[in-house]
């Protein structure tokens, strides 16, 4: 009888593909373009024409390894209107706590107003240097204001924004401050034209957008269906997930 033949079991030592750590570029980090802080620069004066095109772009330093990333912000008045010295500044001083937010914002400010949307409005094209996800950020100071209240500066805030989006406005009893969906047509505005403005550091006026699919640029126009004074607005820091370059 033929005895088994035995075998030395071999063992294979196995070794793993050393471990790298994740590109920075491509890694999506959370950003944030904070009008105060500083992590973001951005012009104190924006090239000044009260109509034309006005242009402003905001820097962001991001996390170590990271490209910085650029908020561009263009502004184009249609019509009548005429912006102001102040319109796409930030001034912390006067502004310091817009909306409630515990910030500062970006104004966003016209005059020479002529009711209707046709007639006169500012269109602000915003576009970042690369794509970003769950943009957030808060429009302030939607408001009205009835001149025969004592105030002769007269205006019905009316704000639009493109793409697909949230907008969550402050609750009022038995509604909402700011009333529409933000579209053209029924634009974002305050549940009545007849009221005193808002002080800007009311969080009434405000709408809380969120843009959680991918954008790269987003437009936002403003004008007025009432009046001829001025009227503003501001926009808060601005949050988003984008790839570090």
């Amino acid at each position: 009888m033929r005895s088994a033949a035995w075998s030395v079991p071999i063992v294979a030592a196995s070794m793993g593909a050393p471990a790298f750590a994740a590109s920075p570029c491509a890694t999506s980090h959370p950003w944030r373009l904070d009008w105060n802080g500083a992590s973001t620069s951005y012009p104190a004066a924006p090239t000044t024409n009260a109509q034309g095109v006005r242009t402003a772009t905001a820097t962001i330093t991001g996390p170590v390894g990271t490209s910085a990333m650029t908020v561009t912000f263009s502004s184009t008045v249609v019509g009548s209107d005429t912006r102001t010295n102040a319109n796409l500044r930030v001034d912390a001083g006067s502004y310091p706590d817009v909306g409630g937010t515990g910030g500062t914002g970006l104004l966003l400010q016209h005059q020479d107003i002529v009711a209707g949307r046709a007639n006169s409005r500012q269109q602000v094209d915003i576009t970042f240097g690369r794509s970003v996800s769950n943009l957030q950020f808060t429009i302030t100071d939607i408001d009205s204001n009835d001149q025969f209240f004592g105030n002769s500066n007269d205006f019905y805030d009316h704000v639009e924004l493109s793409g697909v989006r949230t907008g969550v406005p402050t609750n009022r009893p038995g509604g909402t401050y700011v009333i529409g969906s933000g579209v053209q047509g029924d634009a974002w505005r305050m549940y009545s034209s007849d009221l005193v403005a808002l002080d800007n550091g009311s969080p009434n006026g405000n709408i809380a957008v969120t843009y959680s699919g991918a954008v790269q640029a987003i437009t936002l126009v403003y004008y007025t269906s009432r009046g001829g004074g001025n009227q503003a607005i501001f926009l808060s820091d601005l949050t988003f997930d984008a790839l570090g370059c």
